[in-house]
Order: C-alpha cells, then sequence, then structure tokens
C-alpha cells in the first residue's frame, strides 16, 4: 500500500459520572488523514512531514500538530526509517468538547497501522493515539481516541504513564445524540483550565452517587436501554465544578429533559452540551430546539445538530 485515507469521528467524554473513563463516539463530523511515504531509503531516522490541512485551523508545524506527534512517535517506537507525509483534512470544531484533538490523533493512528502493516492491537493504537492528543490537551487522555478508534460506547482504564485498556459496546441503534454548543469565551488549554476547578476531594457520599450512576449507565449500554442510560448521566462532582464555564447549564438541562431527553450532560471538558433521545419514543429535533432556546434565555447564541453514536475509525481509501 502507498498511501491511504482514514476517518476518525468526534466524540464525546465522560457523560456525566466517566471522568476520564467514559466515551461515546458520534456519527457525525469526521476528520481525516491521509498519509503516503515520501522520499528517501532506508537508514534514514524518522520523519514526518505536513504536506496540507484543510478545515479548520490547527497548526501546520510537524511539532504542533497532534496527527503528525502520532506517526513521529510510531515511527521512532517502533523503528519505522521512513518519511510520512501528512495530509489533514480537519472537521471536527475545535475547543467545543467534542474530541477534536483525539480525533486527528485516532485517525493518524490507524491510518499508520494499515498503511504499514503494523498489526497493533486496539489498545496500542489508543497509546498512541493518546501521544498526539496530549500535545493540544496537555496530557493523554484516552477517553476520547478510545471512542474515535473504536466507535460506540467504551469504557477505558489507564491515565499518563498507564498502558490504557479499552473496552467496547456496539453503537446502540436507537437513540439520537443532541449536540448544543454555545458561543462563549473560551479559556487558552481550555481543558487543562476545566480540570483545574475540580475540587481536591469529594464526600463519600458523593463518590458512592457517581459510582452507582456510572454503574447504571454502563448496565444500560449492556442491556441495549436508553432510559437507563440517561438515568445514569448525572454527576455530582465534575459537572457541578465546570457548570460555571456553561452559562445557561441548568436551564439548558431542565429543558432539555422535559422536551423528552432521557438523559442530558456536558461534553467533555464542554462547552457543548449532549442529549441522548430515544427517537422512537420522542423526537430528537424538538429537544434540540429546546436546549437551543433555552440558550438564547441567557442571552447566549448556540449552534446544533442532531446525530447518533458513531462506528469508530475506518479506511475510505488506500492503493
Amino acid at each position: 500500500m502507498n498511501q491511504i485515507r482514514v476517518e476518525a469521528p468526534a466524540s464525546s467524554a465522560n457523560l456525566g459520572p466517566g471522568f476520564d473513563v467514559f466515551a461515546m463516539a458520534l456519527d457525525s463530523p469526521r476528520d481525516s488523514v491521509s498519509l503516503r511515504l515520501g522520499g528517501g531509503a532506508e537508514g534514514r531516522t524518522p520523519s514526518v512531514r505536513m504536506a496540507k490541512v484543510t478545515g479548520f485551523d490547527v497548526p501546520g508545524s510537524e511539532a504542533e500538530n497532534g496527527a503528525c506527534v502520532v506517526c513521529l512517535e510510531m515511527a521512532k517506537r517502533l523503528g519505522i526509517k521512513k518519511q510520512v507525509v501528512v495530509e489533514l483534512g480537519k472537521r471536527v470544531p475545535i475547543g467545543l468538547g467534542m474530541g477534536s484533538s483525539g480525533a486527528s490523533a485516532a485517525a493518524a493512528a490507524v491510518a499508520m497501522n494499515e498503511l504499514l502493516g503494523l498489526g497493533l492491537t486496539s489498545d496500542e493504537l489508543i497509546f498512541y493515539a493518546g501521544t498526539g492528543e496530549a500535545v493540544m490537551s496537555g496530557t493523554p487522555h484516552y477517553d476520547n481516541v478510545s471512542a474515535s478508534i473504536l466507535g460506540g460506547f467504551v469504557v477505558v482504564r489507564g491515565g499518563p504513564g498507564e498502558s490504557p485498556t479499552a473496552v467496547r459496546f456496539e453503537p446502540l441503534p436507537g437513540p439520537s445524540v443532541c449536540v448544543a454548543s454555545p458561543i462563549v469565551t473560551r479559556p487558552r488549554r481550555k481543558t487543562e483550565y476545566a480540570r483545574s476547578l475540580l475540587p481536591d476531594s469529594v464526600p463519600l457520599e458523593t463518590l458512592v452517587a457517581n459510582v452507582a450512576n456510572a454503574s447504571l449507565m454502563v448496565s444500560g449500554f449492556a442491556k441495549k436501554d436508553i432510559k437507563l442510560i440517561g438515568e445514569g448521566m448525572t454527576d455530582r462532582v465534575v459537572e457541578q465544578a465546570r457548570k460555571t464555564m456553561i452559562p445557561g447549564y441548568d436551564r439548558v438541562k431542565s429543558r432539555a429533559i422535559s422536551a423528552g431527553a432521557a438523559g442530558v450532560c456536558i461534553s467533555g471538558a464542554g462547552p457543548s452540551m449532549v442529549a441522548i433521545v430515544d427517537k422512537k419514543k420522542e423526537e430528537p429535533k424538538k429537544v434540540l430546539e429546546a436546549m437551543l432556546s433555552a440558550f438564547g434565555r441567557e442571552q447566549v447564541k448556540s449552534s446544533g445538530y442532531v446525530t447518533r453514536i458513531g462506528r469508530g475509525a475506518r479506511v475510505v481509501k488506500g492503493s
């Protein structure tokens, strides 16, 4: 294979009580990474060259671009002494809590694996994708990249310096996902700032409540029970600390539930919010309209769309 193109989807992490552990792939939007081998004989040191970036504006330098960092890290660790030429199609919005850096990092890891026939496991791909995601967010968060690589709903264990282990649940056909993104001023290195808001300790009863909700959500995905998933999307620690970043958080959540959402939460570090809707029983567009209207009542402009739980990274072109 001389060249390849891989797409990887946006994702929503945490999903309420699953901080740094849960994530869900979204069917759209998707980033794409195209790779080809450049000139140069075996024996040279590994190198990566960014040839083109389209879509949203991201760093074009190889040292600052997550997709390039993934390719170079894989080449160094796996002894690939070739030049890799990268083209990035950036379609996942940046800084909205939709796993933008994770999507391009995931696409790059899968593309390297397929282009060079490396035969890496999914957990190994998640590890390498995490190195690129860390460039933008400051530390390798495996939740977003796991969902972008595997698709569906994922539970991942492993932090900085640890090898990740991910468990995937198939995408459910029943639910729609409403994504509402307020237009607000975001701090530089938003994810790091959002983490700085978190408490150093929590009461035992709060911990127990979060474990119970997280367990309900996993049970819901295992049983394909949308109502149970929604009931588990309640967090008493992270969202309570971060909701100050999102004007109208309480109103948006309340209006979405009233309109028929099974559950509502902040997407990743925000400011986007996501709602799970059983489309067989409720109208997803009405839920989205309720969320956008609630932001409007707070004098906050917003945009949104309806999607579904998506599948993971996939090869769309190779030769």
